[in-house]
């Protein structure tokens, strides 16, 4: 699990911006909201970021995926830049490194894992372990500029050997993290693996409000032996009033015509792909037929006849399952997309009822509605606000001294809280 993210000099992001999932002594639904990671360690499970357009709510989750992704992904090219741009809006920062550090919990243990970088290279990396009260180092790197080099020190610690700690320095460019190599690299099992594999497996991909969801539920019905997933997905859809009853993956094949052979040939798939598609003649497609209840029994509807609000709906079930039966930490912008305001309440107390694991949901939204709520813990709320300088900034909602008799929904419409998007005259020029 994630206690903390720290990030700083990332796009609108100048100042450091820490998000927490540390909880503070609130009693309200403490049992559903928080998991105990150790011994007198509790962390929460969701995190919910508002605030107004460009404001850096994106930005928030991006940087999360970036940190991510530097963490599993080696550079095609030790040439390659680092793929970001740090804040721009001054003449100091866009000179300055960025940063990011991140901690968690793997095993009971909590770990940092630190990264200080500019466009081109990665200048230090670390990444320590507290087995005790006291930090043990499993590694630190540090750019060499006189040798333009990157040197890679592990800690006793650290379960590498010699031969491979050489290796992986070997595969250590200055572009590329530790974390990384270590993918690339024959490790035997230790705690640097356990780290990997937490940012492999535990930490999911930014999920977008462009993201089209549909294929994750057709593979995840296509390899559904037991129906366990389709089960659940109905039951979701049933509660949610969809009349939907039932559904089958309905599996086809068509041959492929010319047009289609020109789409595949210039379509961004491999090569291989390519060549075996069209050596085989025919292209396999599966399309979902949803079941409704009609005056004289149940009809069949095809998937393009369903609203988007129910692809939608249906893709976060299919979400709602991944962090319910998996322990993830997946990122959700605008998770209110298509979906009606009852739904993304029901979708959360949903999870914070069910959840018995170590999944957390961080999500931003437009929808306020849920500021008026009981059951929305102050301290998992988060907003972002841009200051004069244009610069994103993160508060929380439990530190910002709103009293605990004033709804924050009335505090967020009255500006009390940060400061509401300035509207100019709904009078336009005409000329």
């Amino acid at each position: 699990m994630i206690q903390e993210f720290q990030v700083q000099n990332f796009y609108s992001i100048r100042e450091r911006q820490t998000i927490s999932f540390v909880p503070n002594n609130d009693d309200n639904m403490r049992g559903q909201y928080v998991h105990q990671v150790a011994e007198g360690v509790e962390l929460l499970k969701i995190g919910i970021v508002y605030g107004s357009n460009a404001s850096g709510k994106t930005t928030l989750l991006n940087a999360l995926s970036y940190f991510r992704s530097v963490m599993l992904d080696k550079p095609e090219s030790k040439n390659d830049g680092m793929g970001y741009y740090p804040f721009l809006l001054d003449n100091h920062s866009r000179n300055e490194f960025s940063y990011m550090q991140m901690t968690f919990w793997v095993n009971g243990e909590k770990y940092v894992l630190s990264l200080e970088f500019d466009s081109k290279r990665i200048n230090e990396e670390s990444l320590i372990v507290y087995t005790s009260v006291r930090p043990t180092t499993l590694y630190k790197r540090v750019y060499q500029p006189e040798s333009d080099h990157t040197e890679v020190t592990f800690g006793n610690k650290a379960g590498i050997d010699k031969a491979t700690g050489r290796a992986i320095e070997g595969n250590t460019t200055n572009n590329c993290t530790v974390m990384a190599a270590l993918g690339q690299s024959n490790a035997p099992a230790s705690k640097l693996n356990d780290v990997y594999e937490f940012f492999f497996s535990g930490l999911q991909t930014l999920l977008s409000p462009r993201d089209s969801l549909t294929y994750n539920v057709k593979n995840e019905l296509r390899n559904d032996k037991e129906g366990k997933k389709k089960r659940f997905l109905l039951q979701l859809l049933k509660a949610s009033d969809f009349n939907i009853v039932d559904m089958t993956l309905n599996e086809l094949e068509e041959s492929i015509t010319p047009e289609m052979e020109k789409a595949i040939n210039s379509a961004p798939i491999p090569e291989e792909a390519k060549i075996e598609m069209l050596k085989r003649g025919t292209i396999k497609h599966d399309d979902i037929l949803f079941s409704h209840t009609g005056e004289e029994g149940d009809y069949e509807l095809h998937e393009g006849l369903e609203s988007a609000g129910t692809h939608r709906f249906l893709g976060m079930s299919i979400v709602l399952y991944y962090v319910l039966h998996e322990n993830n930490f997946i990122p959700v912008d605008e998770i209110e997309t298509s979906i009606h305001y009852e739904l993304l309440s029901y979708f959360i107390k949903l999870f914070l009822a069910n959840s018995e694991g170590s999944s957390q949901l961080l999500m931003t939204t437009h929808d306020i509605n849920l500021l008026n709520e009981d059951f929305i813990r102050r301290d998992v709320v988060w907003f972002t606000d841009k200051s004069k300088e244009g610069a994103t900034q993160i508060k929380r909602l439990s530190s910002l001294g709103l009293h605990k008799t004033m709804n924050p929904y009335n505090a967020y419409k009255q500006g009390k809280l940060v400061d509401l998007p300035f509207l100019g005259s709904i009078y336009l020029e005409t000329e």
